[in-house]
């Protein structure tokens, strides 16, 4: 179900033309001009112009100067403001306030004997916007439908098409012998122009399907080794130590050496030595307690 959107007064999306009183009345000049335009429904029948009207139609005397016996009015009026006979016609509807002062409220042309409601600035912006946007849409369409297949490594690169391999002059000496081209010859170089360019087509993605693949297993591989944990360390043996002669003892003092021996140097080589064991807690030297005597109490 449509639905029309215009005011009911807004007659800008139709016009009027009546062929049967044009070829009454003659082409359109400055004088007939209006009453072309009374017979439209752009008209408007309360207007003061009508009422001049109803008051002169049975008098018989036709109106000598509309302009000026409207000026005794005030409301709605029709004034015809410019005249290029026979093409271009120009009426203005306007409310009179004064005998000086006028508001336009819309403006009416006849254009090739058709009458036309002109649209008022927020139609024209509005349909000259949504005109550009239909447009920029319609274009980005098209790029959308012809855009190349992307590619990792440069993107969506447009191939540049090379101009056809055709002697322009050998066509304007066959053109002007009146010799035609061989028709069997052009199917034949599209079919071979579509052959390569499909053979070009399936290389390309090969190779852009082997660079991703070694991408990707380039991308697995750092990825492995970054994260794999470090090995634990073999646990190594700890050679035992010797026992040697003073393990028993618990003093880190060395034996007495017997006479007649000379005692060895010291070797570079470290001597294992054991750590020094505690005894019990409270198993050091004892203090004496300290006790005084008394003497003897005197007799």
């Amino acid at each position: 179900m449509d639905v029309d959107l215009h005011p009911p007064d807004d007659y800008s999306h139709r016009f009027f033309i009546w062929h049967e009183w044009i070829q009454a009345h003659g082409p359109l000049t400055a004088d007939n001009a209006f009453e072309y335009f009374t017979t439209s429904m752009f008209y408007d029948k309360q207007s003061n112009n009508q009422v001049l009207r109803m008051q002169t139609m049975h008098t018989g005397l036709p109106l000598v100067n509309e302009a000026e016996e409207l000026r005794r009015f005030t409301g709605i009026e029709f004034a015809l403001v410019h005249a290029e006979p026979p093409s271009l016609f120009i009426i203005h509807k306007r409310e009179r306030l004064s005998p000086d002062e006028v508001r336009p409220l819309a403006v009416y042309f006849i254009l090739n004997n058709r009458i036309y409601q002109s649209p008022d600035v927020y139609t024209l912006v509005s349909n000259r916007l949504l005109t550009s946007l239909h447009s920029l849409q319609k274009s980005l369409d098209t790029l959308r439908s012809h855009r190349p297949a992307y590619t990792p490594r440069t993107g969506f690169v447009w191939p540049i098409a090379e101009p056809p391999s055709t002697d322009a002059a050998s066509n304007k000496k066959r053109a002007a012998e009146g010799e035609s081209a061989p028709a069997a010859e052009e199917p034949e170089d599209i079919s071979k122009e579509r052959e390569l360019s499909g053979a070009s087509a399936d290389s390309k993605r090969q190779q852009n399907n082997m660079l991703l693949w070694s991408a990707m297993r380039t991308t697995a591989m750092h990825a492995h080794e970054s994260f794999q944990l470090p090995a634990a360390a073999p646990e190594e043996s700890v050679p035992e130590t010797p026992a040697t002669a003073t393990a028993g003892r618990s003093s880190v003092t060395p034996a007495p050496v017997p006479r007649g021996t000379t005692p060895k140097g010291p070797s570079n080589a470290p001597t294992p030595q054991d750590p020094p064991t505690k005894g019990p807690p409270g198993g050091g030297k004892k203090k004496k307690k300290r006790t005084s005597t008394l003497p003897p109490p005197a007799p």
